[in-house]
């Protein structure tokens, strides 16, 4: 298999930062079936990335640091398991989200330093997984971004960071019907806005700016 070599037999390699394991452990313990995730505290080296193609059984991936271009992505789409990605600090763009959308299995997407446009985000309309995603682009705004979300089929939680939707942005979510939860930071919208989304909607869970929203119905329970 693919990114499942193993070190040779008495050998010991050495910890990750914090205790945790290395990424050639982590891979080992995954080809031997005792994990599923692997957790990158620091920048991947090429050959890391490299050996991370194909790696069956790999379902969450965490990428704390370093960036991940949209040509990573091509490694990324060979992971035939892969339901929850994190990557905290790359500029993903089109190219890579389009890439993203060979992960068929994926469920939970977290991006908050995105490069792309509402054509990255469309392109995941495929994904009938795909129940949460959190993501934040300077390429984003308005009614445009808005609507390519609500064209993700089976969306329940939609974070938008830093994204300045305004109230076209807002109205354009009203249609994401399966939509649970719902986190805005520096969406930009009016109080008459959103006394039209929650008439629309009164029953989603809503944060903004990291607070509870004063007519989320929810806001006594967390």
């Amino acid at each position: 298999m693919v990114g499942c070599g193993r070190p040779s037999a008495g050998h010991r390699e050495p910890r990750g930062l914090g205790g945790v394991p290395d990424i050639g452990q982590q891979i080992a313990a995954i080809c031997e079936g005792t994990s599923f995730r692997i957790v990158a505290q620091q920048p991947l080296t090429d050959g890391e990335w490299e050996s991370l193609r194909g790696l069956g059984g790999l379902r969450e991936l965490v990428v704390e640091r370093g960036v991940a271009t949209d040509s990573r992505a091509d490694i990324l789409a060979t992971l035939p398991d892969l339901e929850r990605l994190v990557l905290r600090e790359s500029p993903l763009g089109d190219v890579g989200f389009g890439r993203l959308a060979a992960c068929v299995k994926l469920r939970d997407l977290n991006v908050p330093r995105a490069a792309c446009t509402a054509a990255g985000i469309r392109a995941l309309a495929g994904l009938e997984h795909l129940r949460s995603l959190r993501i934040g682009s300077d390429r984003l705004a308005g009614a445009e971004a808005c609507a390519a979300v609500a064209a993700l089929p089976h969306l329940r939680t939609l974070h938008l960071v830093d994204v300045p939707i305004g109230d076209e942005g807002l109205r354009a979510l009203i249609s994401c019907a399966g939509l649970w939860t719902l986190y805005l930071d520096g969406a930009g919208v009016s109080d008459g806005a959103w006394t039209e989304y929650f008439g629309a909607r009164p029953h989603v869970h809503v944060h903004v700016d990291q607070a509870h929203h004063d007519r989320d119905p929810a806001r006594g329970h967390d």
